[in-house]
């Protein structure tokens, strides 16, 4: 049996999986042995037990062994280091690598508890004959049920571009046979990162990113080169509401923004500190920037937070961030299912821990009825302010 190490870092949202916990640094292939004959003797005896006396039919063996998984991992009691069942790890997957392949169609349950089908103009569902609210009954010979949670059937329409999936689709009209496809998936990117110009301000350019996935980095550069072409002066990065992602990627924008510096500490159990700095200058040293925070930036998000602020490259502005300091590793099981495991904690450049307090913003906003972005007015009145 083999499993899959990624770095991760990810907020609390992620962690409710999902839709999404973050993170996917390369993978490194390394070997589970199984257990002796004489471990786990009284989980053997128990599951005897219950399969001698319980008065109804055991769930079958994966499920049980999954539910095993849940409870050692629960009576650790860390809420980052948590057990993804497949589908859920497949999406996930998919999110942090910043596309998946698929077939072009969003899936919804409707009142009559059917998986309908909503094909995207000129994708591949919509070239082989898939139509707006066509119902789904089956995914490669696979019965949809009722209670068959949307998570798995997503998970069961995607897979490696390229390759084919066949779906069975309720007949339209009385009479009519069912619809039998079989439809080749293609790439479909999953954005990261969304910019434009201040309308009120067409000088001031503002990057959002959402996530910190595998391709945040050249999202960011991309982004920021667009923005300068249309006459951008002055820069807002705007991480609220960014729960995390990779911590490869996180540090990778970080640098971005920074001519030299310390990003990172991060300490592992038994092992030295591993400290990260700017490698070379980035291409965005120059420009005048603030940075948007508020109480759901997290994990990946707050390191770039943390080292633009301790390295005085620009205000953070809004409200105190979640504070997450641990890193986890994705580690992948053979049936696709996955471990975050929390295995190392990071620090700020100045050595701080952001477990339960989180950054502090140098620009603090009340937040205010809805009606006005009061954090982006205070962003824009600074950056105005720092011509």
């Amino acid at each position: 049996m083999r499993y899959k190490r990624r770095a991760l870092l990810f907020g609390m949202l992620y962690s409710l999986i999902l839709a999404v916990s973050a993170m996917f640094a390369g993978y490194q292939l390394r070997t589970i042995w199984p257990p002796s004959s004489e471990e786990y003797g009284l989980l053997k005896e128990a599951h005897r037990l219950l399969d001698n006396h319980y008065l109804r039919q055991l769930p079958e063996q994966l499920t049980l062994e999954r539910g095993m998984i849940h409870g050692m991992v629960d009576k650790l009691g860390d809420p980052y280091t948590t057990y993804i069942e497949p589908a859920a790890h497949e999406i996930q997957t998919d999110d942090l690598t910043g596309e998946y392949g698929g077939i072009g169609a969003y899936l919804s349950r409707g009142e009559d508890r059917k998986v309908h089908l909503i094909p995207f103009d000129d994708g591949p569902a919509a070239r082989a004959g898939v139509m707006e609210g066509d119902i789904l009954i089956a995914v490669d010979y696979q019965l949809i049920e009722e209670n068959t949670g949307l998570e798995t059937i997503l998970a069961m329409v995607r897979g490696p571009v390229g390759t084919s999936v066949n779906l069975i689709l309720e007949s339209r009209n009385i009479g009519d046979d069912d619809l039998i496809l079989d439809i080749v998936r293609e790439a479909f990117p999953i954005p990261s990162v969304t910019c434009y110009l201040l309308p009120t301000d067409l000088k001031i350019g503002v990057i959002v990113i959402t996530l910190f996935s595998e391709k945040t980095p050249q999202e960011v550069e991309d982004s920021f080169l667009d923005l300068k072409s249309r006459g951008m002066e002055t820069l807002v990065l705007d991480l609220r509401d960014n729960a995390g992602g990779l911590l490869d990627s996180g540090i990778d924008v970080a640098r971005f923004f920074l001519s030299d510096g310390l990003i990172l500490i991060e300490e592992r159990r038994g092992e030295v500190k591993e400290v990260y700095r700017v490698e070379t200058e980035g291409d965005a040293v120059d420009i005048s920037l603030a940075v948007l925070i508020n109480g759901n930036t997290a994990s990946a998000a707050e390191v770039v937070a943390a080292a633009l602020q301790a390295n005085h490259r620009a205000p953070l502005i809004g409200t105190p961030t979640f504070g997450k300091g641990s890193v986890q590793l994705i580690l992948e099981l053979s049936d696709q299912s996955s471990l975050h495991v929390t295995a190392s904690r990071w620090k700020t450049p100045q050595g701080i821990t952001l477990d339960l307090h989180g950054l502090q913003p140098d620009v603090p906003v009340t937040i205010d009825d809805g009606e006005h972005d009061a954090i982006m007015l205070a962003a824009v009145d600074w950056l105005q302010r720092d011509q």
